[in-house]
């Protein structure tokens, strides 16, 4: 198989594994066998070791020496910590980046309420993701501390995992968004120079992030029936 070749199988094994993931398919814990995907989607191991790689990088899945590759199954008690600890990051970044703030950034984070409204309309969850790290990210860079935006960014980027595992986006409707409201009520503290207040939202919206999570949802597919889809 030539490089270019074995690139394109790799980027479809990838696409197809990872857009099951981000459609519910296939449910957290699951083995990804290599054997089985060899054989449904009609390509070599090597492609398919370097998909999984990818998926892997991105935390979506877990490389187990001599086990294999499984979709990623936090436990609930990881993910309360997790929530715990970002809460505390998110407190930092108010401490440090609301007073840098200027007149001149609000329109980044108006902007972002805009396109993050349109993704809730498209149901595009992979460009959901990407804005709500950047809402997020936004006073951690204001603040210029390189350290508080790596561990803001480090964070986010486990959280995008959550989302794409669990989170209510697909039913959501854009009329009944709470979570949009907090968006806007934060963006007005902000604005405002509101600390406390943008403490208090940030804090409600850690919880209603952790509690839209849906840990126990069934009604996935298994590996061979997903599989088949891209035949």
């Amino acid at each position: 198989m030539t490089v270019k070749k074995r690139q394109t199988t790799e980027r479809k094994v990838y696409s197809h594994l990872k857009d099951a993931l981000l459609a519910r398919k296939i449910a957290p814990g699951t083995q990804l066998v290599e054997q089985i995907i060899s054989q449904k989607m009609a390509v070599s191991r090597t492609p398919i070791r370097h998909a999984l790689k990818r998926l892997e990088a991105e935390g979506l899945i877990q490389i187990i020496p001599n086990r294999g590759a499984f979709v990623v199954h936090p436990t609930r008690e990881e993910i309360i910590s997790f929530f715990e600890l970002r809460k505390e990051i998110e407190f930092l970044t108010v401490k440090y980046g609301l007073p840098k703030v200027r007149k001149s950034d609000m329109s980044k984070l108006y902007s972002f309420l805009e396109e993050e409204q349109e993704t809730y309309r498209q149901k595009d969850l992979l460009k959901y993701v990407e804005l709500n790290k950047q809402f997020h990210l936004f006073l951690a860079e204001i603040s210029g501390n390189k350290f508080l935006i790596r561990y803001m960014d480090e964070m986010l980027t486990q959280s995008n995992v959550y989302l794409f595992l669990f989170d209510v986006f697909y039913h959501v409707e854009p009329g009944e968004n709470v979570r949009f409201r907090e968006h806007e009520e934060m963006v007005k503290a902000i604005e405002n120079k509101d600390q406390q207040t943008l403490l208090e939202l940030i804090d409600l919206h850690m919880k209603h992030s952790f509690d839209d999570l849906r840990l126990e949802e069934n009604g996935y597919s298994s590996l061979e029936s997903v599989l088949e889809e891209s035949l």
